[in-house]
């Protein structure tokens, strides 16, 4: 996608998952992470803001350590093309 940005052209909104860890609780490493920051910061310099961010609790796991805490392993973020903007 960022690779070919014309395929994006007429695209109003855009919706994209993000898995930052996995369901085996493990963390990604400095360099997927800055992967990660990478695609926000490409989709964006396509025209693209972030418009709203939200927990998916499909990726929820509880601290085994920390009593009550939740955490998710993935989000939702929604982006809107400022092109369509009025």
């Amino acid at each position: 996608m960022l690779e070919n940005p014309q395929c994006l052209f007429n695209v109003k909104q855009l919706m994209v998952e993000f898995h930052p860890c996995n369901f085996k609780r493990e963390t990604k490493t400095a360099q997927q992470l800055l992967s990660y920051w990478q695609t926000l910061r490409g989709i964006e310099d396509l025209g693209f803001k972030l418009w709203k961010i939200w927990n998916n609790h499909f990726c929820r796991f509880r601290s085994r350590r920390l009593v009550g805490v939740k955490y998710y392993g993935c989000f939702n973020t929604a982006y809107l093309n400022v092109k369509y903007l009025v």
